[in-house]
């Protein structure tokens, strides 16, 4: 056994029940936390190897948990079959896993109120204890073949250097034999190759194998030989690759290194295979395509995935009794917090940002400007020489100054000069010059009013062209618009407009004048970039803001316009804590996803959001990270939650612990069963199907009427699955076995075509292709 490969090995998953692993893992981590998660994991995935060893699937431990003789043996022959098969570990090292494996099965039987006495295991020999484990264990008949597969595969160099070849995919769906064909191909290559070769043709061939065994539908070793036979084998692997680009795309990796690395496996596989004369060369050349590097590469606008923290704003601790439409609510009521909060924020930094403007309007024309050189000179209306106060006792002075010489405009220590020495960012702010921070709050505020605009296409954004015509923002009839780029939408639809609104216009104007300083500098200096709308600059410099910049990633200033009391709204009690939160997760592509799925919830119209968000058309994969996958995430869990309680309800009604295992109030419950209960179900039975299947015109019903949902139909296909293959359905309650015949007469009804409805059909679909765990649900069932 080969225990640092054990978590690649999928049959392993099936060793363990569901409940015995969850609690197992509960009892490795509480006991051993400074393990780290893959050391907890290796623990439970030996105990696993020794049950899958003796031939068992899913086991929850039943049959040892009453009887104490039998638990005490296995334990014994757990530790035993750890000793004798990790024979490649040291005794030290077999002993830092033993003894963890040993206290997790004393704490099993602790649970369980089995006495177990923990016994002692030694790091520098086998003491009587483990010998006798190792007896315990040898008396067993361990299946062999299932013993080889715990030892994985691996090939050696002509180093003599083991190499390590996950071939798990080809064993699970193919067997051992071929499995092994493989195998020893890989491994007569191997002795060609040293070591570093030999790892990097295993990256390439591996991944080549792994995608035709996808493309092999029949799942036989016939059909996937036929996949690479001469007649086949081009257009497979042409398959192959459209596959992995398609997968490199979604990923966003290096185009051209995956194009580079595909067309090196088709070399490995030529030398693996074909040169060996195991497969067929294909009657035409493989197809090689070739990738050469773009400048300027086209992009994909995705908005980001959804942070943890965004999740648990939008969907955490919502009420499972109260009804759905109120949930939504929730949501709602909780994105408009967020965003009212920011936006009052960010509107209290814009005011201040324009109050300061007017004032140093005024400053630069009532303030004395310093002189260059000296500190002397006559006041305005004044006889007699006298110094010139500056700093921020003298604003007016300060201010006048600096807009006298510009950025750049002395050749020393510049803040000393205007009188802020080692206050560099007070005086930049009392300036009001154009930053990262001041630019978020105004590109964040133009995001929220159109959430079309995306980061980039504001980088893009060019306010003049060459010639000082501006370009980038213009009146069309009454309107003023801003125009830029976004490249994924194609060359011909690339320039994408912004109609602004009141408040939007006022914004931009604010941005113009706010840079123009910035422009002048640069424009001065002859940088190109004085065209572009967004620009920063210090007291010594100039520039456009870059991708990679603090505007960007804005988390330090939008902490500051948070913690200003007086900028939060009113009606909003908000602690420190949950601010920094707010804080965390603001950047542009937050407030986009946000307003998506506030779009959303108001119109509940992919249409309305895909245009809010100025994509050409409705794109699913775009939409889904704004409609964003843990919506129907939530609502998913939430019916399953539901129908969870609902079961657990019907089956402790009449218990005193009712409202304990159901974890609410009387009143909660009350209005839950209202809201979501399984109650009133008509009286149905295989024959009232039958005759209701066959003369439809001749309804037994007066309305039988089923709120169709995805995960609705996949949880009555796991009822009727579960019950049509258990030996024993008669044990299942009267309220299962309802909704059983529930799902019966509805399965019976979509698949005679009886609704003529393409939306049910396709949900209908959806469920079967991807079905529930089976075994969670029979367990529910079961309680």
């Amino acid at each position: 056994m080969n225990t640092t490969i054990l978590k690649q090995l999928s049959l392993l998953s099936q060793a363990l029940s569901k409940p015995l692993h969850t609690q197992l893992l509960n009892y490795i981590e509480r006991r051993y936390p400074k393990l780290n998660s893959a050391q907890h994991l290796t623990i439970l995935n030996i105990y696993a190897s020794f049950i899958f060893s003796q031939g068992k699937r899913n086991f929850s431990a039943i049959e040892i948990l009453n009887d104490k003789d039998k638990f005490k043996a296995h334990t014994e022959q757990l530790v035993g079959f750890f000793y004798c098969e990790s024979n490649k570990l040291s005794i030290s090292s077999k002993r830092n896993i033993a003894h963890p494996l040993h206290r997790m099965m004393c704490d099993l039987a602790k649970a369980n109120h089995i006495h177990i006495t923990p016994q002692s295991i030694s790091n520098t020999k086998i003491n009587d204890y483990v010998q006798h484990c190792i007896e315990s264990y040898q008396s067993l008949e361990p299946n062999k073949q299932n013993i080889m597969y715990l030892n994985g595969w691996s090939v050696t160099s002509q180093e003599r250097k083991a190499a390590i070849v996950d071939l798990d995919f080809l064993y699970v769906k193919y067997g051992q034999a071929f499995t092994d064909k493989i195998h020893d191909a890989l491994k007569r290559h191997a002795l060609t190759k040293k070591t570093t070769s030999l790892k990097s043709d295993l990256k390439r061939i591996i991944p080549l194998l792994k995608t035709t065994s996808t493309l092999d539908i029949k799942a036989t070793v016939a059909s996937f030989e036929l996949l690479l036979s001469e007649k086949y084998v081009q257009s497979t692997f042409y398959k192959a690759y459209q596959l992995q680009f398609s997968e490199c795309l979604v990923k966003g990796n290096d185009l051209v290194n995956f194009n580079k690395m595909f067309n090196d496996s088709l070399d490995v596989y030529t030398s693996v295979f074909i040169n060996t004369k195991l497969y067929p060369a294909p009657l035409k050349a493989f197809i090689a395509p070739s990738l050469l590097n773009v400048k300027n590469p086209p992009s994909f606008s995705t908005g980001g995935k959804n942070s943890e923290l965004e999740k648990m704003r939008w969907f955490a601790d919502i009420p499972l009794h109260i009804k759905d439409e109120q949930a939504i609510a929730v949501i709602e009521t909780r994105i408009e917090r967020d965003m009212n909060i920011l936006k009052t924020a960010f509107i209290e930094h814009f005011n201040q940002l324009k109050q300061r403007q007017e004032r140093n309007k005024t400053f630069i024309e009532s303030g004395i400007v310093k002189p260059l050189e000296g500190n002397a000179g006559a006041r305005k209306g004044g006889k007699k020489p006298q110094t010139y106060p500056i700093g921020e006792q003298h604003l007016d002075n300060t201010i006048a100054t600096f807009y006298k010489y510009g950025i750049n405009g002395y050749e020393g220590q510049y803040e000393v000069f205007l009188g802020f020495a080692g206050k560099n960012e007070q005086l930049i702010e009392e300036l009001n010059l154009p930053t990262n921070a001041t630019l978020f709050t105004l590109t964040a505020l133009l995001v929220m009013e159109h959430p079309k605009i995306t980061p980039s296409w504001l980088q893009k954004l060019q306010l003049f062209n060459e010639n000082g015509k501006l370009t980038g923002y213009k009146q069309v009839g009454e309107q003023f618009i801003l125009t830029s780029e976004k490249e994924r939408r194609g060359r011909n639809l690339a320039q994408q407009d912004v109609i602004l609104n009141e408040f939007s216009k006022s914004i931009v104007d604010f941005i113009v004048q706010h840079t123009q300083i910035a422009r002048e500098h640069l424009k001065a200096i002859g940088n190109p970039n004085w065209k572009s709308l967004l620009l920063t600059c210090t007291l010594k410099k100039a520039a456009k803001t870059s991708n990679t910049s603090r505007l960007y990633k804005p988390l330090p200033f939008v902490r500051k316009r948070l913690n200003d009391n007086a900028a939060l709204p009113l009606e909003y009690d908000v602690l420190a804590q949950e601010l920094d939160i707010i804080a965390s997760i603001t950047t542009h592509r937050s407030i986009r996803r946000h307003r998506g799925l506030q779009i959303y919830l108001e119109t509940r119209s992919q249409s309305a959001v895909a245009d809010a968000l100025g994509h050409k058309e409705v794109n699913q994969r775009l939409l889904d990270t704004y409609l964003p996958k843990p919506l129907m995430e939530f609502f998913t869990e939430r019916v399953i939650r539901q129908f969870q309680k609902a079961i657990i309800f019907e089956a402790m009604k009449k218990s005193p612990y009712l409202l304990d295992a159901v974890n609410m109030s009387y009143e909660e419950l009350e209005e839950f069963l209202g809201n979501h209960g399984l109650n009133d179900l008509p009286d149905l039975n295989a024959a009232t199907f039958d005759k209701a299947a066959q003369q439809a015109e001749q309804s037994i019903f007066d309305s039988v009427v089923f709120t169709v949902t995805v995960p609705l139909l996949q949880l009555l296909i796991s009822i009727k699955t579960i019950i049509d293959n258990d030996n024993d359905a008669s044990r299942f309650n009267a309220l299962v076995q309802h909704w059983y015949q529930s799902a019966t007469y509805l399965f019976k009804c979509i698949e005679m075509s009886d609704f003529d409805n393409d939306d049910i059909l396709d949900m209908y679909q959806e469920a079967k292709d991807s079905p529930l765990d089976h075994t969670i649900i029979k367990e529910v069932l079961s309680c």
